[in-house]
């Protein structure tokens, strides 16, 4: 009788769904460890890392005259530089409080999405996330993606539905203004957040929601000022707000401003669609099958699902407004060409709001479609897929090429000649097309046709399950265009993995233990340059092995490499704001004990700044990166 109940118990939907869910937290995690070991460092990260540290010290401060070029609010530094001067400076505390930091967000995702779901579909929003590697990857790395991300997330665990303790909504408005102070992009979530909290929860909650919130935004403004204004001069027109004028950067031109044609911006917008496809997918889904307002499951589903739309519709459009290129170039080096191919990334910040959105509305989603809508649900499914393939050339190109070798048969009017030829000649002579010309449209239309066909696919099978359905009733009145939505939803779940989506996310892979490389270099170079040294910093991207040494000086500007360097400028106004140029190079090399550069970045100009300010090679680390050879840092001294 008792082995009976056990296995009754075992075999329950909530015990199942909820050993589902775990299962998937932990597998989740297994990856996230595996990804933080194995993924280069890149500027952001040890921007982050070492500026966080040093503010955390006390050595430099946010927005300081001649200190940092502090680019973001000040907590996204001051919370990875406070976890590090407490459990020890370095990449691996870095990586391993970010899958921590994902480990929190899935369980936030867990208790939301089972609020408005149940315990399945909370099962299923946290596979999601397990099987998205794109995803996971980029949580994996100390940048403020996963940080954001948690906060967000528990945002809306603590404030979302009907009936929520008052203490956990000014527990979540609190979370809601720091999170505003961790990056300034977040800061439009304020006013959606406080008017969703007045429409659910009331005035009186709503008030004091609203002075938590903007009070925790006030004060952390008065602890950072005026410096803090800096970012907020970046993207007020000085026209609305004269009084910002004087927080602008110092006219310059930026070094870093590279041509992006519309090809990479159109690569970047479905780069992002392809790396949070069920999230992109699901809110598309939901505007389609948005129900009639007596049709919904509960005024509380309604109210949570009209915020989450609002939400994400938000945040997707700054975003892209940011990032791909269509907001004026400043002298800050924002917009325009800076940062297009961020868009991806720059999703992570929100874009599991798509799950709960899914979970808090599916079961109020309309199932009838009438007139247009049905063809146009065809249309969209086809460019979807046929852009992420467009955005997979990288990946796809190498498979599909090889079909271009195959031999077919040659015809000459309605006569198949003898001979056989590669199918790649004949397009070629009928394109009229060189060879380098076609190679090139080759590696974008193959993918570009490889997701049309996926897209094709996806509905065949639709009109399979449509016809199936009406001859056996299984759900009475259901649209094609209804199951074409669900089943390519259910396609892009089951193909998450694959590299035509997540799967295809590379950017930072590196064979190797990465974390072992930058603290075997980080120690080297700790027991050649002894306590107090002046360093000239041209070591890589990621400043991360600073880390390692114990009380150096640094020219805080360098941090950012060539994001902060500009190619003219007055030198003091320059350096005063955060940035550099090849006067200050000079001048601090000239007063600097050490010069470090990375291997791949010795060229001729830096050779000649080593020359000519007396330095001699002394040592060469191993290679940070166990991937690449020429990652060394080589050191030099004075003489």
């Amino acid at each position: 009788m008792l082995q009976a109940d056990w296995w009754k118990r075992l075999t329950s939907g909530p015990f199942l769904a909820n050993g589902l869910a775990f299962m998937g937290g932990i597998y989740y995690l297994f990856q996230s460890w595996g990804y933080a070991q194995s993924q280069t460092s890149v500027l952001d990260e040890g921007a982050y890392l070492v500026k966080g540290y040093l503010f955390a010290l006390g050595k430099y401060w946010p927005y300081q005259d001649y200190g940092f070029w502090s680019n973001h609010m000040p907590l996204g530094f001051l919370i990875p530089g406070t976890v590090q001067a407490v459990f020890g400076p370095g990449l691996r505390t870095g990586r391993i409080f970010a899958v921590i930091l994902g480990g929190f967000l899935l369980l936030g995702l867990w208790i939301t999405v089972r609020r408005f779901g149940g315990k399945w579909w909370a099962a299923a929003a946290i596979w999601a996330m397990a099987l998205n590697i794109a995803l996971i990857k980029i949580y994996s790395m100390a940048i403020s993606e996963v940080l954001v991300a948690c906060m967000l997330v528990w945002v809306l665990a603590l404030t979302l539905g009907e009936n929520r303790p008052v203490w956990q909504i000014l527990a979540g408005s609190f979370l809601a203004g720091a999170m505003a102070l961790t990056r300034l992009n977040l800061v439009p979530v304020i006013p959606f957040f406080l008017g969703y909290i007045f429409w659910q929860h009331g005035k009186r909650v709503g008030v004091w929601a609203a002075l938590v919130s903007i009070a925790v935004l006030l004060v952390g403004h008065a602890v950072f000022w005026p410096g803090i204004m800096r970012l907020w001069a970046t993207w007020i027109p000085a026209d609305l707000f004269p009084y910002l004028a004087r927080f602008n950067p110092p006219e310059a031109t930026p070094l870093w401003d590279p041509p992006i044609s519309w090809e990479n911006r159109l690569t970047s917008l479905f780069m992002a669609v392809r790396f949070h496809f069920i999230a992109a997918l699901g809110v598309l889904t939901t505007l389609l099958l948005w129900p009639k307002r007596q049709a919904w499951k509960s005024e509380s589903h309604f109210r949570a699902s009209v915020f989450l739309v609002t939400l994400f519709i938000l945040l997707f459009m700054l975003h892209a407004w940011a990032s791909l290129g269509l907001n004026p170039q400043s002298h800050d080096a924002m917009g325009k060409n800076y940062c297009v191919f961020c868009f991806p990334l720059y999703l992570g910040f929100f874009s599991f709001v798509g799950l709960i959105l899914i979970a808090a509305s599916a079961s109020s989603w309309r199932l009838q479609m009438h007139g247009w809508l049905q063809p146009l649900v065809a249309v969209l499914i086809l460019i979807i897929t046929t852009g992420v393939g467009f955005a997979a050339f990288d990946e796809l190109d190498d498979q599909l090429l090889p079909l271009l070798d195959t031999k077919v048969q040659q015809m000459e009017g309605f006569r198949f000649l003898p001979e056989q030829v590669r199918l790649k000649k004949v397009l070629r002579e009928r394109s009229g097309l060189t060879h380098k010309e076609f190679d090139q449209l080759s590696r974008r239309v193959l993918p570009a046709t490889a997701g049309f066909l996926f897209g094709v696919g996806v509905l065949l099978i639709s009109i399979i399950v449509s016809v199936a359905n009406r001859r056996a009733g299984w759900f009475a009145g259901v649209s094609f265009g209804v199951l074409a939505l669900i089943t390519f939803l259910v396609a892009g779940f089951l193909f998450s993995r694959s590299v035509f989506l997540g799967g295809g996310y590379h950017n930072y892979d590196c064979s190797g233990d990465v974390l072992n490389g930058y603290e075997k270099a980080g120690n080297q170079l700790a027991e050649i340059i002894p306590p107090g040294s002046t360093i000239y910093w041209n070591g890589g991207n990621s400043a991360v092995p600073l880390l390692y040494l114990q009380d150096v000086q640094i020219f805080a500007p360098q941090i950012n490499s060539d994001y902060s360097y500009r190619l003219d400028g007055d030198p003091d106004a320059l350096f005063r704001y955060g940035f550099w140029n090849e006067q200050l190079a000079f001048q601090w090399a000239d007063e600097s004990n050490f010069i470090l550069i990375e291997e791949r970045q010795l060229d001729a100009w830096l050779e000649n700044l080593v020359d000519e300010n007396g330095f001699q090679k002394v040592a060469e680390t191993v290679p940070v990166l166990p991937c690449r050879e020429d990652s060394s840092i080589l050191v030099y001294q004075r003489d």
